[in-house]
């Protein structure tokens, strides 16, 4: 039996915090465990064998029942590569546990297998659903880190507040926990390929399963070709795209993708300390030559809004409190309007190589070899505490990722990149907007993913391999002054 709820085309809801701290979001426990539901009220409730979910109303769901086992979809979903269709990928997963279909599928959504008193939790490629679990105590899953706490009464950890408080930690430039932590001392981040089991209490990972074949620029680009295609298809009808425009190469290849597949999209483009001077006049004959409506948008200004001031209120806990209140989540909300998605360039440095671009060589020690990814360039001496909290987030995160599996030929920079920056970080920025509009990601694909890593070095690692993908829809696009 297949069941599927479009989601609401609202422009939010202002009536409880939950309704846009935790929009889009879903909360899932056995049910027969006592939680706080405080932040759930007037949400959908399922109840699929030994597990109570409530899902957020302005959540797409759709169910596929099997003899035992139902498989649970909370979110977006489309096939991005192959023959299948949405509803047999759900039914073989149900079935068998079909990962070969699994990896077709993209979106951002969380996949629970639900079978009596055991449940399965996996998200989409990217990991732009987040999903937390706990780690401790009993089972309990949620796209938001606070909501989880929330329902299971745990305070947020003193260890993670002194350590975000830290000038390190703000220097970094972007602010997000090493490894898979939360300010939450047992709840955890799902890691993208790995799931998670409600019986065993831990993470298993499912991808990679084999080498990835080399490729050439000609088999990248057709499956480029294919995933904007159906990419393009999903959003048309549902959404109207709003993507950023600025100098640099992810988003643009992504803006090419969905005009050339014949979407009307807006444009936006953030102004103040977030458009480089010599960007202005770039951006300009952008704008110019795309002929799509488009605004720019200061995100320091407050608007005398209750609109403005409640969505700028509900991104701390959106976040799982790592970030301050988010002025430019709050500016989107009043620039979007309803049935509006904001279309991020995520994707495109996992495509590119972005730990790759200094081509610096790996020492061969796992843990230190990620500190120092983690930390960045900005920090030369880390001190004693920040380096003895961040060594054992990502010893820990090590391990709940299994990166001890075999990992066939695949760049730890790649995957660490992908796994512990997009889909810890780049999960949580689109937490972080939600409150204002519904946010994805722009290239989400693990055959597109696989496509890119087969490709020789010389031929993907830096901006030209993006510029490849804009040329494909739009070559004078393409050749627009670049900022990677």
């Amino acid at each position: 039996m297949i069941r599927e709820v479009a989601a609401w085309k609202t422009a939010g809801h202002f009536m409880h915090p939950s309704g846009l701290a935790y929009r889009f979001g879903f909360l899932a426990y056995h049910g027969s465990d006592s939680v706080d539901t405080a932040a759930v009220a007037g949400w959908i409730v399922i109840q699929l064998g030994g597990f109570t979910v409530h899902i957020h109303p302005e959540a797409s769901f759709r169910t596929v029942a099997t003899g035992a086992m139902t498989a649970l979809l909370i979110g977006d979903v489309f096939v991005a590569s192959g023959k299948s269709t949405v509803d047999a990928t759900l039914t073989r997963m149900a079935v068998s546990g079909n990962w070969e279909a699994f990896d077709d599928i993209s979106g951002r959504f969380a996949l629970l297998l639900i079978e009596n008193d055991a449940c399965r939790v996996v998200n989409d490629p990217f990991g732009s659903r987040s999903v937390y679990y706990r780690s401790q105590g009993g089972f309990g899953v949620a796209s938001h880190a606070s909501l989880l706490a929330g329902a299971f009464s745990e305070d947020i950890s003193k260890a993670a507040s002194e350590f975000t408080q830290m000038p390190e930690y703000k220097a970094r430039g972007t602010s997000y926990l090493p490894g898979d932590l939360t300010m939450y001392e047992s709840i955890k981040a799902l890691i993208p390929n790995n799931y998670y089991d409600s019986v065993q209490g831990r993470c298993f990972r499912y991808w990679p399963r084999r080498s990835i074949p080399g490729t050439s620029i000609g088999e990248f680009l057709a499956e480029c070709r294919g995933y904007f295609s159906r990419f393009s298809a999903h959003l048309a009808g549902r959404y109207r795209p709003v993507l950023g425009v600025t100098g640099g190469v992810d988003t643009r290849a992504v803006i090419a993708g969905l005009v050339g597949n014949g979407l009307d999209v807006q444009l936006v483009t953030w102004t103040a300390g977030r458009l480089p001077e010599e960007e202005v006049g770039v951006v300009a004959k952008m704008v110019e030559h795309l002929r799509q409506p488009h605004v720019y948008m200061d995100p320091r200004t407050r608007p005398d809004s209750e609109k403005f001031r409640e969505i700028k209120a509900a991104t701390k806990p959106a976040t799982g409190f790592t970030r301050s209140e988010s002025s430019l989540s709050a500016n989107m909300g009043e620039l979007t309007r309803r049935g509006d998605v904001f279309v991020r360039g995520y994707g495109g440095e996992i495509i590119r190589g972005f730990y790759n671009r200094h081509r610096k060589a790996l020492s061969g020690n796992m843990a230190a070899d990620f500190f120092d990814m983690y930390k960045t360039g900005r920090i030369a001496k880390p001190p004693a505490g920040f380096q003895k909290f961040s060594m054992e987030a990502i010893e820990g995160f090590i391990e709940r990722a299994n990166y001890d599996a075999e990992l066939f030929n695949l760049d730890l920079r790649d995957l660490y990149y992908w796994e512990q920056r997009m889909g810890t970080w780049g999960a949580n920025m689109h937490n972080e907007m939600d409150p204002a509009v519904y946010s994805i990601t722009g290239l989400n694909s693990r055959p597109l993913y696989a496509a890119a890593f087969g490709l020789a070095p010389n031929g993907r690692l830096g901006e030209e391999i993006m510029l490849e993908i804009t040329a494909m829809y739009d070559r004078r696009f393409a050749e627009m002054s670049v900022r990677s």
